[in-house]
């Protein structure tokens, strides 16, 4: 609404049938809401020097400005939930923060899936140069250097820990790694974990998955695939990663990286 985003589904946010009828449901439109407020907002409860607060549980006592974000992000999913009729509601927000923020709305039954990749993965990917299709002009996705994607990756892996992995049966650790390798069996506990049963899994093999149309609004241009997909590692970084970039990020995650049972000098697999 404010970017001038496309919609999952192809086409711009603000031409969307579904989000129109969401924000009619929500706000009366999308007029009856101030979207630039409502980014502000977001970001402000959701920057890294918030963290001490939120783990320290000082963040429930809101004040008035994360009153009026919370009932505004209220009235949002619960008029997903009632535009479309799902059960379970999918957002493929990355902040800790912002989970912790839906957490202490009454009116949503939040479960968490902590999905952890190796870092140094992640690091290799955000130097990578990736088009956004959302808009007509030659625009990429944002990049960062390693130093940044390391130090992001260790505080967001440890926050989501920290707030998380006390709470049975609302959370759920999946690596990449591990998804890729059995991505059924995978989706299978992810499902288990929200109270779902589907009948059939869109798998036609092993390793491949059919996908429909999605309504994600920001994120990896993958989103924007349907059909049936391969699903296979991206393990690219292990071959072509400069050395310096690996045992820098290395050095800065080694404990996670340990507990996480990655490899200090992970070898590239065979093809």
């Amino acid at each position: 609404m404010v970017a001038g985003r496309k919609c999952g589904c192809g086409v711009r946010f603000d031409s969307c049938p579904t989000w129109t009828a969401v924000l009619e449901d929500a706000f009366g439109g999308a007029e009856g809401v101030d979207a630039r407020r409502m980014v502000t907002l977001g970001r402000q409860r959701t920057r890294p020097a918030r963290v001490p607060s939120v783990v320290a549980g000082r963040s429930r006592d809101p004040d008035a400005q994360t009153v009026e974000y919370r009932r505004a992000l209220e009235r949002l999913y619960l008029a997903v939930q009632r535009q479309t009729g799902c059960r379970v509601i999918v957002d493929s927000s990355k902040s800790p923060l912002y989970a912790e923020v839906l957490a202490t709305i009454p009116a949503i039954d939040l479960y968490l899936v902590h999905l952890v990749r190796d870092p140094r993965a992640t690091a290799y990917s955000f130097l990578r140069r990736k088009q956004l299709p959302d808009f007509d002009e030659d625009r990429l996705m944002q990049r960062q250097p390693p130093l940044t994607s390391a130090r992001r990756w260790g505080l967001w892996q440890s926050v989501t820990e920290l707030l998380w992995r006390g709470r049975p049966g609302r959370y759920l650790r999946v690596r990449y790694e591990d998804f890729v390798s059995t991505p059924r069996e995978v989706v299978g506990r992810l499902a288990e974990l929200v109270g779902e049963a589907p009948a059939r899994l869109p798998f036609p093999s092993e390793t491949s998955v059919r996908l429909g149309p999605t309504y994600s609004v920001s994120g990896n241009p993958n989103r924007f695939a349907t059909g049936t997909v391969e699903v296979r590692a991206d393990d690219e970084w292990v071959r072509h990663m400069r050395r310096t970039d690996r045992l820098l990020v290395t050095a800065l995650t080694w404990p996670l990286l340990l507990r996480y049972q990655y490899a200090l000098r992970p070898a590239a697999r065979r093809t």
